[in-house]
């Protein structure tokens, strides 16, 4: 299961840099949804290696987009720094916690 969720993420990652900012210039606040995106999909890889480091990473990055996406105000910043997808990362978050022993 966890190769195929990382192959999602790459998928997802690829279509961002692909059609969200492929033509946007690189140092632009448009890409930092994008780059969120990496750090998940960097993660999600290192778990499947069985990573204890990237589970927790993983885990608190959700944290994150989850704080961030209530405590921001309007809906322009919502979707300008976080991903697309929060309900996705939670998800993908609870198969990390049920799998947390098993990571070394």
């Amino acid at each position: 299961m966890f190769p195929l969720v990382a192959l999602f993420h790459l998928f997802m990652l690829g279509y961002s840099l692909w059609w969200d900012v492929g033509e946007v210039p690189f140092p632009s606040v448009y890409w930092i949804s994008s780059l969120w995106l990496l750090v998940y999909a960097v993660c999600w890889i290192a778990i499947c290696d069985l990573r204890k480091w990237a589970g927790i990473a993983y885990v608190l990055f959700t944290a994150l987009h989850i704080a961030l996406h209530y405590l921001l105000r309007s809906e322009t910043d919502i979707a300008l720094y976080t991903p697309p997808f929060m309900l996705v990362f939670v998800l993908f978050s609870f198969f990390v916690l049920v799998f947390f022993r098993r990571l070394r």
